[in-house]
């Protein structure tokens, strides 16, 4: 090794490190591993642009080296040598072959792997848009932090604002299986990083909050369970103008994948919120951006128990009629995930595969929720 040291026009220090390989010519053993190892690297990097270790033990590379040595001497003319040692030529050449078979074979792969991999390959703008729709998809920061903070809350836990984006939660008070759920009881949160020393990162795929998730979903739908959540319900807020039905339904997809005569399936779902006004020929369905904004809707005013079923009940007739519109909005995004397929393996360049989606109906309808407008002079 030389060293060579420099100052960069930054004021950094930079040391140039050269390598070089020293050997005997009149030594045998070095010209053996010369051709044996040194050079088979050099061909292997020189193909992959990277080194691929030796992928054997060191008896295997010993004997690949002796049986270099024994030809070497053949080849000089040392014949009482090659005489001496006629019967381990036998021995050593198949396995220096497979010495070599396997070191070639672990190149392939670490090519085909490299070629696998190689985002150059990949449309970047294609791959970020379906990127993109995933995040928008699962909801940001925002969406853990309010779901967070509003499911312990109900649940008889303390959650306070510790002031820089610091949430204080405590869940000593929550139900005992939601307290086993979470695995802790008190919790320094924080939902975007950087964290500090004795804070927690709470994203959407943290224990505490999948567990907290799993807990609120499984006492919704158990109509055993004194749940917080509900899967129906009806509300006074501003939010609206007339009375409006959101429906939160569940779409699922058969993803059918083809490579020649193999064939196999995925299956994909997505949970969307569906909004409508009007009932039956007068029924008008909201785009999708304003049926999202009312699962952020906030209550204005109170509805005795006996209306608020009333109101459902009338929900869920009008749901039952409007079962083709979910069968259509079933296909038009099983179309619409075929493309987003279709999209990114062409930006990835994948070859010989073709797809299909098929809907899964009918379509779950897992929440129904009527928003209503306040009523004027009640406050």
């Amino acid at each position: 090794e030389q060293r060579e040291g420099r100052v960069d026009r930054y004021g950094q220090s930079r040391e140039k490190v050269h390598v070089r390989t020293m050997y005997g010519t009149d030594n045998q053993i070095d010209g053996i591993v010369l051709d044996v190892l040194f050079r088979k690297h050099r061909t292997i990097r020189n193909s992959l642009g990277i080194s691929v270790p030796v992928p054997t033990d060191s008896d295997q590379v010993v004997e690949a080296i002796f049986e270099g040595l024994l030809l070497r001497g053949q080849a000089t003319g040392a014949a009482e040598q090659g005489l001496l040692f006629a019967e381990l030529e036998g021995y050593l050449r198949p396995r220096t072959a497979d010495f070599n078979r396997r070191w070639d074979a672990v190149a392939e792969r670490e090519k085909r792997s490299r070629t696998m991999f190689a985002q150059r390959t990949i449309d970047v703008a294609e791959v970020a848009r379906e990127l993109e729709e995933a995040r928008s998809a699962v909801g940001g920061p925002e969406v853990v932090s309010r779901f967070v903070i509003d499911a312990v809350r109900l649940h008889g836990g303390a959650a306070s604002d510790g002031g820089d984006g610091v949430h204080d939660l405590d869940v000593r008070q929550v139900p005992e299986a939601l307290r086993e759920a979470v695995g802790m009881e008190v919790v320094k949160a924080r939902f975007e990083l950087p964290v500090r020393d004795g804070e927690v990162y709470l994203s959407r795929t943290h224990p505490f909050t999948e567990a907290l998730a799993s807990y609120v979903l499984d006492t919704a739908l158990d109509p055993l369970a004194d749940g917080q959540a509900t899967r129906a319900g009806a509300m006074r807020t501003r939010a609206v103008g007339v009375r409006t039905t959101l429906v939160l339904a569940r779409l699922r997809f058969h993803v059918i994948t083809s490579r020649g005569d193999e064939r196999w399936q995925t299956l994909a779902e997505e949970t969307l919120p569906l909004a409508f006004t009007g009932s039956g020929a007068d029924r008008r369905w909201l785009e999708q951006e304003d049926a999202e904004r009312l699962l952020h809707a906030e209550p204005a005013g109170n509805i005795a128990p006996v209306q608020a079923r009333q109101f459902v009940a009338a929900a869920l007739n009008e749901i039952a009629g409007a079962r083709d519109r979910l069968t259509s909005l079933a296909g038009e995004r099983a179309e619409r995930l075929l493309d987003a397929h279709r999209r990114v393996r062409t930006a990835a360049r994948a070859k010989g595969l073709t797809y299909r989606v098929e809907p899964l109906l009918p379509v779950d309808v897992l929440g129904v929720y009527v928003y209503l407008p306040p009523v004027p002079g009640v406050a």
